[in-house]
């Protein structure tokens, strides 16, 4: 059996890659770790500042987690989104 087998099908996972101002990196973290259907938070260290996994049940709440949450957190400048199939 696969992972996705074991996987809710009602869920959608999207992990996000996010850039942000240098030193806001642990502040940002803990704002993400508020936030509905976040799953998973790391800092990393390289072309991205911190991965966050989501799980989300409809497109809708996806953009409005990703757009007006993330994006709207002040050190984040840019994201990138990953969607599980």
């Amino acid at each position: 059996m696969k992972y996705n087998d074991y996987k809710d099908k009602d869920v959608q996972e999207t992990f996000v890659l996010i850039n942000c101002h240098l030193g806001k990196e642990q502040q940002v973290v803990k704002s993400l770790q508020k936030l509905r259907g976040v799953k998973e938070v790391q800092a990393t260290h390289g072309v991205y500042d911190v991965i966050v996994k989501i799980e989300t049940k409809t497109e809708g709440e996806l953009n409005e987690t990703v757009r007006s949450k993330i994006l709207g957190l002040r050190p984040v400048t840019s994201v990138l989104m990953l969607q599980s199939e």
